[in-house]
């Protein structure tokens, strides 16, 4: 005896397998698609001279070495104008660099040839440097511990020339704040 196909409906273990798919798929949308993730801490233990070692470019089209700002309490934000991330959390920086200038100088690294990164600062001004180091941005980004090319890549450097915190993905100014406080009472 032969049964009749089910031309209707599906088999109970085909539904039950696309609920659970259905089912995951409404819980990724809740954890990442109703607000924006924000960066959690990452221990680093990289050294800081390949570093200060490297250049990047200004707005300006100068090549800038970043040793420059060796001695100094610094936000350093490897960026990209691709990235939606990056671009969310600038007004932040921008807000942090307003806030605590003369105490911390935070730096935007940019990923993008220096044409982007100048297009972009044409229409987007922040009141930190901007700087642009293309392909070396991200020779610079690992140097630093991004050993898996994350953008944005934020990295808080003691006065010391220590790494204090590594942040991969977007950061608030609130999260800076906090990072910041132990190296601003000391």
């Amino acid at each position: 005896m032969t049964t009749p196909n089910n031309k209707t409906g599906l088999s109970k273990g085909r539904f039950a397998l696309l609920a659970l798919i259905f089912a995951a798929a409404i819980l990724l949308i809740q954890q990442y698609g109703s607000s924006p993730r924000i960066a959690q801490p990452v221990e680093t233990f990289a050294s800081t001279a390949i570093f200060f070692a490297g250049h990047a470019t200004d707005l300006q089209h100068t090549e800038q070495p970043l040793s420059q700002w060796q001695g100094q309490l610094l936000v350093v934000n490897f960026w990209a104008t691709w990235c939606a991330p990056c671009r969310e959390e600038m007004p932040e920086l921008a807000a942090l660099s307003q806030e605590l200038a003369g105490k911390v100088t935070v730096l935007g690294i940019s990923l993008d040839d220096a044409e982007k990164m100048q297009a972009f600062a044409e229409q987007t001004p922040m009141p930190y440097p901007l700087l642009s180091a293309d392909i070396e941005g991200m020779k610079l980004s690992a140097s630093l511990g991004n050993l898996n090319s994350v953008v944005p890549h934020t990295v808080i450097i003691g006065s010391d020339g220590k790494i204090l915190k590594s942040y991969f993905g977007r950061i608030t100014k609130p999260l800076l704040l906090q990072t910041l406080q132990p190296a601003l009472n000391s």
